[in-house]
């Protein structure tokens, strides 16, 4: 016999299976099972357990499972667990109106409230255990002691959903055993087999309409995700397969004509997670694509995912070349964010930016993001830290309802800006973390009793710290990561001599030929102190430069007009230079001698060059001399002859110039060797031509 209230429920009690099995298996694999179990704990009811690796749509397919019943947003309550959990969120915070007789609880703001028919909690066992002890009483005897007054629970199914083994978090936690005990039925969610197929049969449930070059790429992707896992160390998650998709057909919306290439293939090292992927990448994914050079796939409308959102504000094609040109001119090495920040700005999604401080991460986005359209005042940018805190996050409290409730001035937070930069976003605690989770999944943020959209189309987060370490010390971090689709390491591939002269290339683009020796000088002092430092020290970007400046004001400071070894010496007092053990005064003397020795081979080289240049430019005139009359010719060879003979002078410098040289490191008089027999044989050429 059904229960008496049995009615709670929009769909008829026979029909609870089949409609739940329609709607799970037109999304998921492997969902059967699933459906089931989800059908089994609604029949009942009792509360379920969902547990497995994440990424596999746990809590998607009971939200979908819980809509095709009937049940709409306002029946369904969802909250994320984490290590910064307490009771007073669990409960709904504190009754503010009541706070000057007791602690009461204002309970319509929690899984308590009469409207709730059904309740998600995420992540459960991330929580400490002063929640869950009191959560295991209330699920048992369906009764919260509010005060004085008896909060019925009316929810009647109660599912959770972690990522965490619960047989390995059982062992020795009573808090967590004695939870388990409350939840009647549990399964773990896992897909039996990560083949080739079953990725090709989850992109066919995902784009249902995709054209015949959509089910080609859709056939060749799956490949190459199949190829990459490794049982042992790394399987792509359905999650991580999916954005897989996202990124390649993103590319293929970069190029302009809606095709797929071989490197859009590639793209997928942005995809969240591939961090953990060390194994040779592109020759994996090489390995399961065609090796004609011309290999296209043509994608229709039916093979994109219709967000609604379309991307930020410029038309698709243009935005590839846009933030190209933005960047480009002004950062080194930075081809790799260029072309996440075009597949993050088409799409759009999120983007985590992340590695060593002083490279310009912020800068680079906030520079693309003007490009793109976006005046100062229209970016949201926010850093957080130890301190940050859901006040903080959500924009503080909403001073005029202190007497009633807590609400927050949401205007003042991130949600109503399109586009958000959240600096240094893994400094912050549990607390903050968790409840921002919550919002980049549903995009909605329950502000008391009155939801509150989440406009932004992009939010992306810089830091410094190494994400991989921070997820495996911190679930609240691990499940923050999951809403970053894409993600980046930004460092520079080599710290050497060029790199930093190019980088001063940049930033200094109209600068004399003076001030590129200058450069040329400094970049070299900057990557030998770099050689000489154990452990991977690197002066970054921002040290470099900020150097260069200080040693150009020094000259100005000291009211000199030329620049002494005592001005580059003023970089030993710039931030990150106190972390060398030796005399920082004498490697960057000796350094500078070197460089000092460097740039004037090469000042000599460059010198060599452009007179072999101007040798062409005489023996041409000497020609033309022979076209014209010969009452002119004498007048034209004139002018030549003076030219050459400022030529042979000019040699006859450079020469001499070689010969004062002293020079004791072996390399620098190879260089020296090489040079001379250059400008040899170009004062060669010069008397011959004479």
């Amino acid at each position: 016999m059904p229960p008496p209230d049995w009615n709670w429920l929009p769909t008829p009690r026979s029909e609870i299976l089949p409609v739940i099995a329609s709607a799970l298996d037109q999304r998921f694999v492997y969902a059967g099972e699933i459906a089931d179990l989800i059908s089994a704990a609604f029949y009942e009811p009792c509360n379920l357990l969902l547990w497995g690796p994440g990424g596999h749509g746990k809590s998607e397919m009971v939200l979908s499972a819980l809509h095709a019943l009937g049940l709409t947003s306002d029946e369904i309550y969802i909250q994320s667990f984490g290590e910064g959990m307490s009771e007073d969120r669990l409960w709904g915070g504190p009754d503010m109106a009541s706070l000057d007789t007791c602690l009461r609880y204002d309970t319509s703001h929690s899984f308590l409230a009469p409207q709730y028919k059904a309740v998600i909690f995420e992540e459960i066992f991330d929580a400490p255990a002063q929640s869950l002890l009191p959560l295991k009483d209330v699920l048992t005897r369906r009764v919260f002691v509010n005060g004085g007054e008896r909060v019925a629970l009316n929810a009647k199914v109660v599912i959770a959903c972690t990522n965490k083994d619960p047989r390995e978090f059982s062992d020795g936690n009573d808090a967590v055993l004695a939870l388990l005990e409350r939840f009647l039925l549990q399964k773990e969610v896992r897909w039996p087999a990560y083949e080739a197929k079953n990725y090709a049969e989850l992109f066919a449930k995902t784009r249902p309409s995709a054209t015949e070059g959509g089910r080609e790429l859709h056939q060749r992707l799956a490949a190459v995700i199949a190829g990459l896992n490794e049982t042992k160390t790394f399987i792509m998650s359905p999650r991580m397969a999916l954005q897989s998709l996202e990124v390649v057909a993103s590319s293929a919306r970069a190029r302009g004509d809606d095709r797929v290439t071989s490197p859009a293939f590639h793209n997928i090292r942005f995809v969240q997670g591939m961090q953990s992927y060390t194994a040779d990448l592109d020759r994996k994914i090489d390995r399961h694509l065609p090796s004609e050079p011309d290999f296209r796939i043509q994608l229709g409308d039916g093979d994109f995912a219709n967000t609604g959102d379309g991307p930020l504000r410029q038309p698709r094609h243009l935005i590839p070349k846009l933030v190209a040109s933005t960047l480009q001119p002004k950062f080194i090495h930075c081809d790799e964010i260029v072309r996440v920040l075009t597949l993050a700005f088409i799409q759009p999604c999120n983007v985590l930016l992340w590695g060593p401080g002083g490279h310009g991460k912020s800068d680079m986005v906030m520079t693309a993001l003007k490009a793109m359209g976006y005046a100062e005042e229209e970016i949201f940018l926010q850093s957080f830290g130890e301190g940050m805190s859901e006040d903080r996050l959500w924009g503080g409290p909403n001073i005029a309802k202190l007497d009633v409730c807590l609400e927050y001035d949401t205007d003042r937070s991130f949600l109503p800006y399109e586009v958000v930069i959240l600096e240094e976003i893994l400094d912050a605690s549990s607390q903050a973390l968790l409840p921002l989770k919550d919002v980049l999944t549903r995009k909605t943020f329950m502000n008391g009793s009155n939801p509150v959209a989440m406009k932004s189309k992009v939010i992306i987060a810089c830091t410094n710290k190494d994400p991989r370490q921070f997820a495996k010390d911190s679930d609240a971090v691990k499940a923050l990561l999951e809403r970053f689709p894409l993600q980046l390491e930004v460092r520079w591939p080599s710290y050497e001599q060029a790199d930093y002269e190019a980088l001063f290339g940049k930033a200094n683009p109209g600068a004399s030929s003076d001030k590129r020796k200058l450069h040329r000088i400094y970049a070299h002092v900057i990557a030998n102190l770099n050689e000489d430092r154990e452990n991977g020290f690197h002066v970054s970007p921002r040290i470099a430069l900020g150097g260069l400046r200080l040693a150009g004001n020094s000259v100005g400071r000291h009211g000199r007009k030329k620049m002494i070894v005592e001005d580059i010496l003023t970089i030993r007092n710039v931030q990150g230079m106190e972390s060398y053990k030796r005399d920082i005064e004498g490697l960057i003397r000796s350094a500078l001698l070197e460089g000092g020795i460097e740039v004037l081979l090469s000042d000599i080289d460059q010198r060599a060059e452009r007179l072999r240049g101007k040798m062409e430019d005489i023996n041409e005139m000497f020609a033309a001399g022979r076209q014209v009359e010969a009452n002119r010719r004498g007048e034209v060879n004139d002018v030549a002859i003076d030219a050459m003979l400022e030529l042979m002078s000019s040699m006859d410098r450079l020469k001499h110039e070689l010969n004062m040289l002293e020079i004791a490191d072996p390399k620098l008089q190879a260089w020296q060797r090489a040079t001379t027999a250059r400008v040899r044989e170009i004062a060669a050429e010069i008397e011959a031509g004479t």
